[in-house]
């Protein structure tokens, strides 16, 4: 856990700087997620902690639309009380894959996007960004499609589009990663 303005500041960073006055805004507590401001703009911005479910200590400030807000944020926001209660990699996945199979948690039901424009980073005790271990970039919902679908192969790098569907929520919630280059 991190201070909590130190946190809203860093979720905050998940979107681009139009967004973030007007997002809404979640800080991870001793129970899990809690909201800490309330939005005007549809986004909503928190600090991802579901890299245990492939094996990274990254925290992902991360930006959802409104679609996502319905979709993606409520699996988030599992997450973090499944985190606060201790749960392994494997509880958790399990938790949240009988969540989609009892319809409590759903795809996104059209296209949308999710901003990660400070990219995947490593922080101290502090909640300071100590280095950033993925660039910034932005996700395009792609719930069921694969690396296959779109031609990405591994040999490709991360130069062109690729599926990401490691996270809470599998497949049901893949999304398409779009790095920008400069």
């Amino acid at each position: 856990m991190f201070p909590r303005d130190t946190e809203i500041v860093l979720a905050l960073t998940g979107g681009p700087a139009h967004l973030r006055d007007g997002a809404t805004a979640y800080v991870f507590g001793a129970k899990g997620f809690e909201k800490a401001k309330d939005g005007t703009n549809g986004f909503t911005c928190l600090v991802a902690r579901d890299g245990f479910f492939y094996g990274t200590d990254n925290f992902k400030p991360t930006c959802w639309d409104a679609e996502g807000k319905t979709s993606y944020v409520p699996v988030q926001l599992r997450v973090g009380e499944l985190l606060a209660q201790g749960k392994t990699a494997d509880e958790a996945r399990a938790d949240i894959d009988a969540g989609f199979k009892s319809g409590l948690y759903k795809r996104p039901a059209r296209a949308g996007i999710a901003f990660m424009t400070a990219g995947d980073v490593k922080l101290d005790a502090s909640g300071k960004v100590t280095a950033v271990a993925f660039p910034g970039h932005s996700m395009i919902y792609a719930p069921g499609v694969t690396n296959a679908d779109i031609g990405y192969t591994r040999a490709a790098g991360t130069s062109l589009p690729f599926i990401f569907d490691s996270g809470a929520g599998g497949t049901n919630l893949a999304y398409i990663i779009a790095v920008p280059h400069h």
